[in-house]
């Protein structure tokens, strides 16, 4: 499917996700960075939600969806939870709403993330659901439901596809598009 349309199962999470707690405890960072282990993506998917279902990372597979109510992403500027997120596999965040350093963090890591309000009262844990960038739709199959946003513009899915921000610029510089 890639970027532009993705299935998988919903995970459902309620209440207040904060970046440095719910998402990925900064304290964890904190002892990594000091034990020496390399921060990666795939090594933060290791402790995605953790504190809120201990065993997430281990049940969510890849293509799957976050799934949130209000306020996804409270907190913090630090980009580890959304990088968390993608390590764990999960192919877009969906929620009623964020704010816009989860959001920014997200896009630039090429993680899609959709504010819809009401899509965490729409879905139940487990519902089958397709997002599609381009036709601006999130589908949930098992309910039979279809709900619209603003499609994706074009270059953002390019971004996206490429692994977000830098990844992107670094093709386009390395296809002559830059200086």
């Amino acid at each position: 499917m890639g970027a532009r349309k993705m299935r998988g199962e919903g995970w459902t999470f309620d209440g207040i996700l904060d970046v440095d707690w719910q998402i990925c405890s900064f304290a964890l960072l904190r002892e990594l960075r000091a034990s020496g282990v390399a921060i990666t993506d795939d090594e933060l998917g290791k402790y995605c939600m953790v504190n809120v279902d201990p065993e997430f990372p281990k049940k969510v597979k890849a293509g799957d969806f976050i799934v949130a109510g209000d306020n996804m992403g409270y907190g913090h500027d630090h980009d580890h939870a959304c990088r968390s997120i993608k390590g764990a596999g999960v192919a877009a965040v969906l929620c009623d709403s964020t704010n816009g350093n989860f959001m920014r963090n997200c896009l630039d890591h090429g993680l899609p993330i959709i504010e819809y309000p009401g899509i965490r009262a729409a879905t139940k844990q487990g519902d089958t659901l397709e997002v599609d960038l381009e036709a601006g739709t999130i589908t949930n199959i098992t309910r039979e439901k279809v709900f619209h946003f603003r499609p994706f513009p074009a270059f953002l899915i390019e971004s996206i596809e490429d692994g977000g921000t830098y990844p992107h610029l670094k093709k386009e510089v390395a296809a002559g598009k830059y200086r």
